[in-house]
């Protein structure tokens, strides 16, 4: 939907809050594009099993769990509500002088029902939007590609996953990022992301140019808090070759000093744990092969990675490495103008663990599985009633989308699609 007065480009931005007084914005472009993808979701979560009692726990989490005693789910079961998962309207615009290309885009995700203060139930109001999707601006030449700086996809998540479920899959409950792109254990307190399915901002991304079908790209991502002694930064790089029906990418992605298992709490070794102390530097790496096939009403991929967490161990028997292999497939079907059919199958490893001195380390029980089935029936080009299926497994020492170690959830969804 494109705009060519200003005062609409910046009646949008300040309802998004990226402005606080529109009179102070300027909009280049000869055009301003106001687009968005919403999609309300009624969702009934149901969470099942956990590890029972005298169900042996992995090594892995020790520290995190008493080993021998599981954890039963806690709380509600089951849930009701209105998701809106990554619901967002944007406004983006550009600019050419030339050879070179000016632009910006900026994404607010809804959150309807995001309080603003405490005071809710009192008279205290809810924001129309939340945290910012995107947010960069660009600048690009033909000859040598476009630099964006800003909040964005990684370059390893961007070049991935081809075939996102009935164009609603983003942070939703069939997303496979959760075990495509992260394990099943959680690090100690303070412990930063273990996902690879990453957006951050203070990002600078580049992209080459199309050469014979070919993409490279490269993120890199510095700590604006750095110390002498603790950096913690990002860097990734990718390459891809597309025809339009075949689909290649190979992505690799670092992140120093996250800090994913032991967390930046400790500042005395125990002997119950296999954690290391805070001024312990780490560093993470994701590798991943990304594969699609599009051929008039079916879209196919696959991605296949290896996931690695290092830390410098701070002695005898603390942690040092895990590693594991994780996939997904995924298929979209058009089959016919009103039906879409969808399903996707998630598989992350129980992987494998080393502790300096070479003593043992147990993964046994980590690792899980998510299967999702979903149906989209199209009102409209850009407006259709979606349904969909979800089932979360987590192997007996492992959590995916369930704080029970162990823990099963199910989730169904249905919702309306509007995309303008």
């Amino acid at each position: 939907m494109k705009f060519s007065r200003c005062a609409v480009a910046i009646a949008s931005l300040t309802l998004m809050g990226i402005a606080q007084q529109a009179s102070a914005i300027q909009v280049i472009g000869d055009n301003l594009e106001v687009y968005g993808v919403l999609y309300p979701e009624l969702n009934n979560t149901s969470y099942s099993g956990s590890s029972p009692t005298g169900t042996a726990m992995s090594s892995m989490t020790k520290g995190l769990v008493t080993p021998g005693t599981g954890t039963a789910s806690a709380g509600a079961i089951t849930k009701d509500q209105t998701n809106w998962s990554q619901s967002y309207v944007g406004v983006k615009g550009a600019k050419t002088y030339g050879d070179v290309k000016i632009g910006y885009d900026f994404q607010g995700v809804l959150a309807p029902n995001k309080t603003v203060d405490s005071s809710i139930a009192t008279g205290g109001q809810q924001s129309l939007f939340g945290d910012m999707r995107d947010a960069f601006v660009s600048i690009g030449h033909k000859s040598i590609g476009t630099f964006q700086f800003g909040q964005m996809d990684t370059i390893y998540k961007e070049y991935g996953d081809r075939v996102r479920m009935l164009d609603v899959s983003s942070s939703n409950f069939t997303s496979t990022s959760g075990v495509l792109s992260g394990v099943g254990w959680k690090g100690a307190t303070g412990a930063g992301t273990t996902s690879f399915n990453t957006r951050i901002g203070s990002q600078v991304r580049w992209e080459s140019p199309s050469y014979n079908n070919i993409n490279a790209g490269i993120t890199v991502r510095k700590d604006p808090n750095r110390t002498a002694t603790q950096d913690t930064s990002l860097s990734a790089a990718a390459l891809r070759w597309t025809d339009g029906t075949y689909y290649v990418s190979v992505q690799q992605e670092t992140h120093n000093n996250y800090h994913s298992f032991s967390g930046t709490g400790l500042s005395a070794l125990s002997a119950t744990t296999i954690y290391n102390l805070a001024t312990a530097n780490s560093k993470d790496t994701g590798q991943r092969l990304s594969l699609g096939y599009t051929k008039g009403d079916l879209r196919l991929a696959a991605d296949f990675a290896t996931l690695k967490y290092t830390e410098e161990a701070s002695a005898v028997g603390k942690f040092s490495s895990y590693t594991t292999n994780t996939y997904q497939v995924s298929a979209d079907y058009a089959a016919n103008a009103q039906w879409n059919l969808a399903a996707n199958f998630a598989s992350g490893a129980a992987g494998s663990c080393e502790v300096m001195g070479g003593g043992a380390c147990s993964t046994v029980g980590q690792g899980g599985t998510l299967l999702s089935l979903g149906a989209k029936y199209n009102l409209e080009k850009n407006v259709g009633i979606f349904a969909m299926y979800g089932l979360n497994k987590s192997n007996g020492s492992a959590t995916f989308a369930s704080s029970a170690i162990g823990g099963n959830t199910t989730n169904l969804g249905l919702g309306l699609l509007v995309k303008f």
